[in-house]
């Protein structure tokens, strides 16, 4: 069987409507996720030729793409899809060469971010490790909200009693989300996350800029779901009305939410403020009917992993964050 890699600016967007189809299957039944809202951001981009990448076309149709878009001194390899009828072949790879190649040539470029779950992190490295990216486990990890998997024993209520009295006696309350800590969230998350193993992968958490734009794509990309407001969490410290911590969760099935971002301010960890956040949280999903709650987490942020094991999280699939520009100091903290 023949393959080219041709321009992806070349096609029309309907010729991909089969591939994106078939992407939405993978999005629902591997990763949980409705990618209806991307399809239709994908569209948009490749009928105004706002993308650039390749496309791999065979037997007179597209079976793989890989874009990429630029930000700044950044490129982003935003997506990366095979027909699954493809697997084995290395098409993925191939294609994937191509989009780094043409990054890596770009004047001016300093920094390329991808993270792309459709694959294991080991199935790309190929093509990241030669040309001097990091590399990052990260996991998509899930809780189910009703059912036999969830934590249920007798103590876990009363555990849970005893993280609210001790926020209390240290003046930190929950409240629902308010837009009015939007800033001050900005500027908790990039205290929280400068010297840690995030701000790596996500440069965005490197400055409060970056992060004020993160938390704005949480409220009106629809990429990350539909914002829930009345389920995201802030943690207020009442005596100075400084924002302890916070919690945002979307839907991203009819019965699946996800949180995008939980953050703790420095002076507030060890508080048990995260666990707090999570426990109201779910407690709201499962009386809205929603099934389960999912996340993402670095592999190497040790101590995260633990917390949402404890918390009855478990693991259903992995993938690659590699990172070029940037040199992560293993001695920082995670």
């Amino acid at each position: 069987m023949g393959f080219e890699i041709i321009d992806i600016r070349r096609f029309e967007a309907k010729e991909f409507s089969d591939l994106l189809d078939a992407e939405s299957r993978a999005w629902n039944t591997i990763l949980r996720w409705d990618f209806a809202a991307s399809v239709r951001i994908i569209n948009s981009c490749l009928r105004d030729r706002r993308l650039s990448g390749y496309a791999l076309v065979g037997e007179g149709k597209i079976r793989g793409y890989c874009f990429f878009f630029y930000d700044g001194e950044k490129g982003i390899v935003g997506d990366l899809y095979v027909d699954p009828e493809l697997a084995g072949l290395g098409q993925e790879r191939e294609l994937l060469e191509h989009a780094l190649e043409t990054l890596l040539a770009t004047p001016g470029l300093q920094r390329v971010e991808a993270q792309l779950p459709h694959y294991e992190r080991g199935d790309l490295e190929p093509c990241f490790t030669p040309r001097g990216f990091q590399s990052f486990l990260r996991r998509f990890m899930s809780l189910p909200l009703k059912g036999a998997n969830r934590p249920t024993t007798d103590d876990s209520p009363y555990k849970a009693l005893a993280s609210r009295d001790r926020l209390e006696q240290e003046g930190i309350e929950l409240i629902p989300w308010q837009k009015r800590f939007n800033s001050e969230a900005a500027e908790m998350l990039y205290e929280s996350y400068r010297k840690h193993v995030d701000a790596v992968i996500n440069d965005q958490y490197a400055s409060v800029m970056g992060a004020t734009r993160l938390v704005e794509n949480i409220f009106h990309n629809q990429g990350c779901g539909d914002f829930l407001t009345h389920v995201s969490r802030m943690a207020v410290h009442r005596p100075t009305q400084k924002l302890a911590g916070i919690l945002t969760v979307t839907r991203v099935r009819p019965r699946t939410a996800h949180i995008p971002q939980v953050g703790v301010g420095p002076s507030f960890q060890g508080l048990g403020v995260g666990t707090a956040m999570m426990e109201a949280a779910f407690q709201d999903l499962g009386e809205d009917g929603f099934d389960q709650v999912t996340l993402t987490v670095t592999d190497a942020n040790a101590g995260a992993v633990r917390l949402y094991e404890r918390l009855g999280f478990e693991t259903f699939k992995t993938f690659g964050a590699f990172i070029y520009g940037t040199e992560w100091d293993l001695g920082s903290r995670i």
